[in-house]
Formats: C-alpha cells, structure tokens, sequence
C-alpha cells in the first residue's frame, strides 16, 4: 500500500500552504518553503490556438485547468512536488508548516493549475491545505504591453484624457464603432469591470502614464 494511503491527518488542520505566483513580478512570497517551477510548461497564453481565450481566464478556469493538465511535463512537475512535500509532512514528531511556492512567470496560468493540483492530490489523502494566488490578478507591465496594439493603447490613453468614443475615434481616423472595439479588447486586457476600473487598472500596472501636469498635482 502507496504511503499516502497509509498516512491519514486530519483535514481540518491546516498543515501546508500552498502560494502560486509569478516570477517577473519580483514579488516572490518569502519564508522557507519547497519551490516548484513550472515555467518549462508550455504557456497558454503564448499559444496563437488559444491565445484570445487565455488572455481573459486563469488557473482557476476549467479550460486553463484542461490544458495545462495535457500539457507535457505536467504529472512529472506536480509528482516531483509531491514526493518533496511528503518527504517533510511524513517527518517523525513534526511540528513544522511545510509551505509550497509555486512559480510560474506571470502566475496567472500554469502555476495556479499546478498548485491547486498538488492542493487537491494533498487534500484526498487527509492533509489541510489551503492555496493563495498571490498575482493570478496582475498583469506583467511589459508582457501587457506586448498584448496591446498601438491603436488599443492609443484609444486608452485618449480615454484617461477624458476624450469621448467619438473623439478617440476623430483622433485615431477610425469610425466610432472601431473605437468602441478598440476600447473593449483594452479592457479586456486589463481584466477591467468598467472603462474608468479598466483606466485606473492601466496606471496602477505602469502602462499608463501621468502626464506632467498630473505628476506635478502630486503631494508625494
């Protein structure tokens, strides 16, 4: 009989925490803990077949779950955790956490997939987890800069100037109804509830800028 099935702790303590995140970020959690990188995983996003599908979903998405999980390389990454994290669970007399960082570049896809798998895997056989996804809802400045093209970054920064969609349409010589897409696709992209959320998601990721008559309205 495997170990995992012998070895049967309450689930109601939490005994592992797992925080997936994204490493451009340079914002890594801290503290010991087992890491798992799962950057050699094909990433979703950089998938043409996929790409305007994954560029609104994460981890926690069934289909990102789904290809991920076909991904080759998966159950080797995920194993390979596991007999890491089992090692340090099954220590005689433990009284330590044993906490699990999982990296990924961006942390919105493969390691959030990746750690609510070993969560699961942990979880059928007794142990109390519980995952955080530390960036899962952060885009990367330059990465989401490169998923922009000149004209959506155009009509959003005509946007924050308080310009109308007529008026951006004017600007960038486009009917309104392409400003309106152009708008759209932007906040999408920036995973924005409204126009005005999708604006100050723009400033508060570095893609938007302040002009210097607003840095000079600044306390700081």
């Amino acid at each position: 009989m495997p170990i995992l099935a012998r070895l049967r702790p309450s689930s109601d303590l939490v005994e592992t925490v797992i925080v997936s995140y994204g490493d451009g970020h340079h914002d890594a959690p801290r503290g010991n803990a087992l890491r798992i990188d799962t950057r050699p995983l094909h990433n979703p996003a950089s998938d043409p077949a996929v790409r305007e599908r994954m560029l609104d979903s994460t981890g926690i998405d069934p289909h990102v779950q789904a290809y991920v999980r076909a991904t080759p390389g998966f159950e080797t990454i995920v194993q390979h955790g596991l007999d890491h994290a089992w090692s340090l669970l099954m220590v005689p007399g433990r009284r330590f956490r044993v906490d699990i960082h999982v990296t990924g570049g961006r942390g919105r896809h493969r390691s959030v997939v990746v750690a609510e798998e070993v969560a699961a895997r942990l979880r059928a056989h007794g142990i109390g987890v519980e995952t955080e996804h530390r960036h899962i809802d952060r885009p990367l400045p330059d990465a989401l800069r490169d998923l922009f093209g000149d004209s959506e970054l155009a009509a959003l920064r005509l946007l924050a100037q308080g310009r109308t969609e007529v008026e951006i349409a004017q600007s960038l010589s486009v009917r309104p109804e392409t400003a309106g897409r152009l708008l759209y696709r932007a906040r999408i992209l920036l995973r924005g509830r409204t126009l005005p959320h999708a604006i100050a998601c723009g400033y508060e990721t570095g893609l938007l800028q302040p002009s210097a008559d607003e840095r000079d309205l600044d306390p700081e």
